[in-house]
């Protein structure tokens, strides 16, 4: 008898739930290939984007206005090291380099290049030698966007007045007068006091600091017109000049310190030192100027800077109580003056405790007021010139 056979179980044909759930395996599994695939290739073109941008960004460098003026000033630095004969001779003397100029001279890229999109400015940086040291300044114009704008200007755009405290147009100067006046500047690390914007727009400035005036004499040398030690009113050959001269060599705790930095800012000027009788009272500097100290770099205010800071209608004459009145240049210490007086050879003014301007003797002691003139390219960084917002120098 032949023996049933037995089905192979192994070969039994899948049954119609088997291939469904087969299916739905194969389709899972292939969703997730797809899903792993589309992760790489989405992190792929995530890769290239942060790479783009990357480049994009090192092609397209954007810098602040204020970085764009300190990388001119850095590249006209580069250039004038290789064209040192186009630097400025003189004294004073200013010479300029265009950023195209630099550009072309590969010392750095175009403006735009550093700009966002949209922005446009030209660029240029002067060079005037000061001090025998060369002092650059950039210069950038981006139309309404940004404008580097110097102090001197800064002063001027406050507005002119033709009565009351403010800023006066006195010929060609630009002359602060009354009690309450916006002149105020940081400077040295110490308060300034801006007294006028001279017609080369230089910007001459007094110390407010009264901590940072000595007291000393004039002059204490022997007199012999008047035979004794009454010191001589000559200022070239003056104490107070001599102790002036060492504020930019040998300052103490005790004085302004100037560093580097605050030197290139100051310009060389002509110390009005010419003597004025007690009656003089005609104030436009007409008579001290008559004497010039040549090439200073700090120095005294005249009587007639004194007097013109008074917005009293009763100020004229040298001695003239009323200009202590509504004058911002007082102070609650007396303070020495650069004019002498004409009558004798002894005799120097300065302003008194009081406030209002007197004659005494060289010999005598007063607090030292240091005036300097920071030239006309010096930059403003902030503030508004107000006692607590003083103008900030770049």
């Amino acid at each position: 008898m032949n023996e049933e056979k037995k089905p192979d179980l192994m070969k039994m044909p899948e049954s119609e739930e088997g291939k469904k759930k087969t299916k739905t395996m194969d389709r899972t599994q292939l969703r997730k290939r797809m899903l792993f695939i589309m992760g790489i290739i989405v992190g792929i073109l995530i890769i290239i984007l942060v790479v783009l941008i990357i480049i994009q960004l090192v092609s397209h460098q954007t810098l602040s206005y204020e970085e764009l003026e300190t990388k001119m000033k850095n590249a006209a630095i580069s250039y004038y090291k290789v064209q040192k004969d186009l630097l400025p001779k003189e004294e004073n003397e200013t010479v300029t380099v265009e950023a195209s100029t630099l550009h072309a001279s590969e010392y750095m890229k175009s403006l735009d290049e550093y700009l966002p999109k949209g922005i446009s400015c030209k660029g240029e940086v002067t060079v005037q030698k000061v001090n025998n040291r060369y002092v650059y300044t950039p210069y950038l114009d981006c139309g309404k966007n940004y404008q580097t704008k110097e102090l001197y200007k800064a002063v001027i755009d406050q507005g002119v007045v033709t009565s009351g405290y403010g800023l006066y147009q006195i010929g060609e100067e630009y002359v602060y007068r009354g009690e309450e006046v916006n002149n105020y500047v940081t400077f040295a690390d110490t308060t300034w006091r801006i007294v006028k914007i001279t017609s080369n727009q230089q910007v001459l400035m007094a110390l407010a600091d009264e901590k940072l005036m000595p007291i000393m004499e004039w002059d204490n040398r022997y007199n012999t017109q008047e035979t004794s030690k009454t010191g001589i009113n000559t200022y070239h050959v003056s104490r107070v000049k001599e102790a002036l001269d060492l504020y930019t060599k040998e300052a103490t705790d005790d004085t302004v310190t100037f560093k580097e930095a605050d030197l290139d800012k100051m310009a060389t000027f002509p110390l009005c030192v010419g003597a004025r009788n007690e009656d003089q009272a005609v104030n436009d500097n007409s008579q001290e100027c008559a004497l010039l100290e040549e090439n200073q770099v700090i120095g005294l205010l005249t009587v007639s800077d004194y007097l013109n800071a008074s917005a009293d209608g009763n100020c004229h004459a040298t001695l003239d109580r009323a200009c202590q009145n509504y004058n911002y240049l007082k102070l609650s210490q007396s303070f020495w003056l650069a004019t002498p007086d004409s009558k004798n050879t002894k005799d120097v003014y300065h302003v008194n405790y009081a406030g209002y301007v007197k004659a005494t003797e060289a010999s005598d002691s007063h607090h030292v007021r240091p005036v300097v003139q920071l030239s006309h390219t010096v930059m403003i960084q902030s503030g508004n010139g107000t006692e607590e917002k003083p103008f900030l120098l770049k």
